[in-house]
């Protein structure tokens, strides 16, 4: 007689997949949310599914904690990425009003971010386990586009925070780096498919950064982003190895173009 034996990993992903299933088989699309916590309580379930169904009332809310792995599950049927990303703000009030909350809130929606295999799924869940205790933020998993990876360098907290946020929700895997050093240790610790850099960067600029990315692993795509005017700056730009440029201020329309264009390319 075989013997299957399955941690608690492969557990909770059979379980979500059920949950998924039946969501998207009855409805046309189905959000997830998955939330590192402690100390879930079955009244702090009833509270939360209660507080989003008040929300939206047209999602179907179910809550689910996954006690092996210390993750909260709400699967929102008729949820859009949209509409999830909305609905994990509620969430995320309400857990650290109740000091649950012990890392960053993922989302995802299906099929819309992809098609919910039992490996994207396993991935989904991992991202949620790596990111207990670190920030309260919210990030997006998306199965589809997960293995094309960028980097973001710029000083601008605000401006890598837009372009992440509307890159995730693309499906790409998004990194940040506040300077140029950081920013080459990043890029040598992630192997990205693509960079994006302003080239006013502390104590490595744009144009050192570009020529060690070429120098070191060329086959990597960069695109300069930066306030600088384009004349003398944009020649000096090619001349380092970028593939591309965006001037400040920014059209995400512009970089989302570029960005696609290059990583389809690459």
């Amino acid at each position: 007689m075989a013997i299957v034996i399955r941690n608690s990993i492969q557990e909770f992903t059979l379980q979500l997949l059920q949950y998924i299933h039946s969501a998207t088989k009855k409805n046309a699309s189905c959000g997830v949310i998955l939330a590192p916590c402690a100390n879930i309580t079955p009244n702090s379930l009833e509270q939360a599914k209660r507080l989003m169904s008040q929300n939206d009332a047209s999602l179907e809310v179910q809550f689910f904690y996954d006690d092996s792995n210390q993750i909260l599950c709400a699967v929102l049927g008729n949820g859009t990425l949209g509409s999830t990303h909305y609905a994990s703000l509620v969430l995320k009030d309400l857990l650290q009003k109740q000091n649950l909350l012990q890392g960053q809130l993922i989302v995802s929606s299906f099929p819309g971010s992809g098609k919910p295999t039992e490996s994207a799924i396993a991935d989904f869940i991992q991202q949620t386990i790596q990111s207990k205790g670190s920030d309260d933020d919210i990030r997006f998993f998306t199965a589809a586009n997960a293995a094309t990876s960028v980097l973001i360098a710029d000083t601008d907290d605000i401006v890598r925070e837009f372009i992440k946020i509307r890159l995730e929700l693309k499906g790409y895997r998004v990194y940040e780096a506040r300077d140029g050093q950081e920013a080459y240790d990043e890029y040598f610790r992630r192997l990205p498919e693509l960079v994006i850099t302003e080239l006013n960067l502390p104590i490595l600029d744009g144009y050192q950064l570009i020529r060690s990315i070429q120098r070191d692993a060329n086959e990597s795509k960069v695109i300069v982003l930066t306030d600088k005017q384009p004349v003398g700056s944009m020649s000096r730009a090619y001349e380092s190895g970028a593939a591309d440029y965006v001037t400040k201020p920014l059209s995400i329309s512009e970089l989302e173009w570029k960005v696609k264009r290059l990583t389809t390319t690459h």
